[in-house]
């Protein structure tokens, strides 16, 4: 396995960075935070990986190549399985496959995640603040259909079946999301409530939507809200995520598409709105 670290961004230039990196064939891009709040933007991938190649790509970015390099004859994924400690958040206790039979409280909702190549394992803010707002706003009795935007490692969607949630469907522009959605929704014993597909723009909205989770970047949040909206039904609930604190343009957009702001978490220099149709 070999290594890329690209260095010196801002938080929103590494996610903005490790978007356009995912969407070629890299075994895993990921963001780590390194000295002083600039982040470090890492690449996975079985072959030598081109410097050159790169730098094309991001053109328009100012960083540098801090390390490439091939990486000891490790298990990469397994190691990322063990240094994944169980995790709580608000009611749900979150833990990998490595510790499937290990005793968990019995007071928390238990969600088996492996989240190896997909993101959510509820250590980021955004996701954990996704989470705590699907606790907080979630009524099974009024959200009978439920939408999950960027379901990622399916996190979401598995939180809210365990809660009550019967008609959930999960989508992803990435396949390996899908692909671990419903592998973790089956792990969970959840499969039969949640419906997953690869989308490629805003295919679910041929329905409309009791409760609608997104946890992805601004500016696609941004260019699928009139679709976001209008697939929200009467007194929905909305819940986004996946953008920094000082961005406004989310919020900003949603109310003026005629949404109410019911509630806003802040957390580590990152937002998750809660939002309701009139």
């Amino acid at each position: 396995m070999y290594k890329c670290s690209l260095a010196d961004f801002s938080i929103d230039e590494a996610f903005e960075v490790s978007e356009v990196l995912s969407a070629f064939d890299y075994v895993a891009v990921s963001c780590a935070v390194k000295r002083d709040d600039r982040w470090v933007v890492e690449i996975l991938d079985e072959s030598p990986i081109d410097e050159h190649e790169i730098y094309n790509l991001l053109k328009n970015k100012e960083f540098y190549v801090e390390e490439n390099a091939k990486l000891a004859d490790v298990n990469w994924l397994q190691k990322c399985f063990e240094n994944f400690k169980p995790l709580v958040v608000s009611s749900f206790y979150i833990y990998g496959p490595h510790l499937k039979s290990e005793n968990h409280p019995e007071n928390k909702v238990s969600m088996e995640i492996a989240a190896a190549t997909a993101f959510g394992t509820g250590e980021h803010a955004t996701t954990s603040r996704c989470l705590s707002a699907c606790e907080a706003y979630f009524d099974k009795k009024l959200h009978k259909n439920i939408l999950d935007i960027g379901c990622g490692s399916g996190i979401l969607s598995i939180a809210l079946a365990k809660m009550g949630g019967v008609n959930i469907v999960a989508c992803d522009i990435d396949p390996e999301s899908v692909r671990v959605t419903k592998e973790n929704a089956t792990i969970n014993k959840v499969a039969h409530r949640i419906h997953v597909f690869q989308n490629q723009g805003c295919e679910f909205n041929n329905r409309c939507y009791d409760l609608i989770v997104a946890n992805i970047l601004a500016e696609p949040l941004i260019s699928m809200s009139e679709s976001i909206v209008k697939c929200l039904n009467r007194r929905g609930v909305l819940i986004l995520s996946g953008f920094t604190s000082n961005d406004l343009t989310v919020e900003a957009r949603f109310i003026s598409l005629g949404l109410k702001l019911k509630y806003k978490y802040n957390h580590d220099n990152w937002t998750t709105l809660v939002l309701q149709s009139e």
